[in-house]
């Protein structure tokens, strides 16, 4: 993946465009593959091959972008309520040839709609217990929650995971300063 153009030109997009639409704090290249890119990829081992992925607050793209590439029969609905940002993704998509869905409002609205994911993907954002649930909700039997937290955020979302029964899997990401939890529905799970 490192050698894929397109990879090259979402970061020449996501520096063109940071100023007006505040997609990231990475301060150049080298800090977004290492912080940004490189932990994403840590979330291969979770991911299914082909299925529906949710990515929620999907801000400047990642994990969704490298994720991606490493993925492509993976379709991909990226929830992201800031209008700027949302324009972005839709750029990213559209230049990149990505199975992407940008739906610019939050993921709570996205969740009325009762679908089902494969998996869910967030990364930077800590959502209220109930958003949580909900998005646990959703996953198919055998789907994952995939998470990247840190600091004083991490037990607690350890915590909410194990509170709704998922499995976890922890991935530390120190080159980000993250942890990646991976919290999997149990397959065979009653209304799941």
């Amino acid at each position: 993946m490192e050698n894929d153009p397109r990879l090259e030109a979402y970061l020449d997009l996501l520096f063109a465009w940071n100023r007006a639409a505040g997609l990231t704090a990475f301060r150049g290249r080298s800090e977004a593959l290492e912080r940004g890119v490189a932990p994403s990829r840590r979330a291969l081992p979770f991911l299914p091959e082909e299925g529906r992925v949710l990515d929620v607050g999907s801000g400047g793209g990642i994990p969704a972008l490298p994720l991606s590439l490493a993925r492509p029969r993976l379709s991909w609905v990226l929830a992201e309520p800031a209008p700027a940002k949302a324009v972005f993704l839709e750029e990213v998509a559209r230049r990149l040839g990505l199975p992407w869905e940008v739906r610019p409002r939050p993921v709570e609205e996205v969740l009325r709609g009762k679908e089902r994911w494969r998996a869910v993907t967030l990364r930077g954002i800590f959502p209220r217990r109930g958003t949580f649930r909900k998005l646990a909700a959703s996953l198919e039997p055998g789907g994952v929650l995939l998470l990247w937290t840190g600091g004083d955020r991490l037990e607690a979302c350890r915590g909410i995971l194990l509170g709704m029964g998922l499995s976890i899997t922890e991935c530390p990401c120190p080159e980000a300063g993250v942890v990646l939890l991976a919290g999997r529905v149990p397959r065979g799970t009653p209304g799941r």
